[in-house]
């Protein structure tokens, strides 16, 4: 069985710039500096959560030419667009595995390629919804040798305290692994819902 372990939590903005301020105020912490996604057209930053889990803040990159594919996590829809326009909101969740093709298997999901990504020294394998997987199923992400951000990332006092995970009955089935995780919480509803307590400096942080 492969490892499935909560990598970390995606919250959208419409701009990176304005997302981070937004979110430095309401945790009283500044996110960390990330880079750029050369190619995918979207650039981040990030906070540990402790616990070999992270927080990334991503956005458009307006210094990149429009990507030839559509930027991960729905960033182009204008459903999520119009979502995100007026604060950071959670996006996506992304569970770390040693073998995404196995991890596919094991979760019944239907085969698809993994993409490689790299952003500075960083690189990693991520596999990404394909048609025919049931809505709310977990974004995979397979380090490799690079050391995970969150083993990395300056500890800023942050922690994820719970994550509830809202999604249709025939995807709740699939995640009996992350049950094993205290912090989380699989829920029914009729689409992907997230919504994460974090214990940060300015108090316990609903991000939804």
């Amino acid at each position: 069985m492969p490892i499935l372990e909560l990598d970390h939590l995606v919250l959208g903005a419409a701009s990176l710039a304005d997302g981070a301020s937004a979110l430095a105020a309401r945790l009283g912490v500044e996110p960390d500096a990330g880079g750029r996604h050369e190619g995918f057209g979207t650039h981040n930053r990030l906070l540990s959560l402790g616990r070999q889990t992270y927080l990334e803040l991503i956005a458009p990159d307006p210094g990149q030419p429009a990507p030839a594919r559509p930027r991960p996590f729905g960033l182009d829809e204008p459903a999520i667009a119009e979502r995100v326009a007026a604060r950071p909101r959670l996006l996506a969740y992304v569970v770390r595995t040693d073998d995404i093709g196995a991890a596919r298997e094991a979760l019944g999901l239907p085969p698809g390629g993994a993409t490689d990504m790299r952003r500075g020294a960083l690189k990693w394998r991520i596999s990404l919804p394909v048609a025919g997987q049931p809505a709310g199923t977990p974004i995979l992400i397979e380090w490799g040798d690079t050391p995970i951000p969150s083993s990395t990332l300056p500890d800023r006092g942050l922690r994820l305290l719970g994550l509830r995970i809202g999604v249709p009955a025939a995807t709740a089935g699939l995640l009996g692994p992350l049950a094993a995780d205290p912090r989380i919480r699989i829920e029914p509803a009729d689409e992907l819902g997230l919504h994460a307590s974090v214990d940060a400096p300015a108090g316990i942080i609903e991000l939804d």
